[in-house]
């Protein structure tokens, strides 16, 4: 499932939402302007698709707020 892109901060932020093995998976897309995209994740399993992507997309309102201390999940880039 993929969720509506939501605007933030001038980004589309996006999450790809799988289930697996009974418990849902999110991987974040953040776009900048330029069509320069990156995704982060998977993140860790939780119970439901909306648990799921409401963490992804709050997660993504972190990195670019520059909340996050540390980066732990996987990060790809591509554009």
């Amino acid at each position: 499932m993929d969720s509506t892109p939501v605007e933030y901060r001038g980004c589309e932020l996006s999450a790809i939402v799988r289930h697996l093995s009974g418990e849902f998976v999110a991987t974040l897309l953040i776009e900048r302007p330029g069509g320069v995209r990156r995704a982060i994740g998977p993140f860790r399993s939780f119970p439901t698709a909306l648990a799921a992507e409401h963490f992804a997309i709050e997660y993504g309102k972190a990195e670019l707020d520059g909340r996050l201390a540390v980066r732990g999940p996987r990060v790809a880039v591509s554009g």
